[in-house]
């Protein structure tokens, strides 16, 4: 997910710089093509990295481990302070260097950043910890959809008791 989006940041780099580079109208159709299609990578590498870089950095720790507890807790400190300094920068320093310097830039900056730090994540791919999963996660989800399919049609008694007593307020 981390190349998709770094695809579209130079796909947006390389669009933002084309008029530069050769004479194309800023309303032309490969421009128009070329802005969405680095739009919709980003989006997507975007939704598939954020939630997975605070999972695979808490794997990385033993949880029974006291000192590893403590460095766990001190990642996710600089974790969140990195991504809410980045958010800052971006919507300020780099604002301002679109507006004085120009766009083409201002989507370099960030796509350098971005293929660093792929080149990173890729060049410590052999230090981490991975964990095995016991079971498939799409396995629980379609045990949960049958079981819900299989009691559609319960009719539940107000003197129900045992394991459902919380059926009615989930109903």
């Amino acid at each position: 997910m981390n190349g998709l989006l770094c695809q579209g940041m130079l796909i947006l780099t390389v669009s933002a710089s084309l008029p530069f580079i050769v004479d194309v109208p800023s309303n032309s159709g490969i421009r128009r093509v070329s802005v969405y299609l680095g739009l919709y990578l980003v989006a997507l590498g975007t939704g598939g990295i954020k939630p997975c870089t605070s999972a695979l950095g808490a794997d990385q720790f033993d949880g029974a481990d006291l000192v590893e507890r403590a460095t766990k807790g001190s990642f996710f400190n600089w974790y969140y302070f990195s991504v809410n300094i980045g958010s800052l920068l971006s919507g300020t320093v780099l604002v301002l260097v679109q507006q004085d310097i120009g766009w083409g830039v201002g989507f370099a900056v960030p796509m350098v950043l971005m293929m660093s730090g792929l080149a990173v994540f890729v060049a410590g791919r052999k230090v981490y910890r991975y964990k095995q999963l016991g079971v498939s996660p799409l396995t629980r989800v379609a045990q949960v959809v049958v079981a819900a399919v299989r009691n559609y049609r319960v009719v539940l008694h107000e003197d129900t008791s045992g394991g459902i007593e919380h059926s009615r307020q989930f109903r």
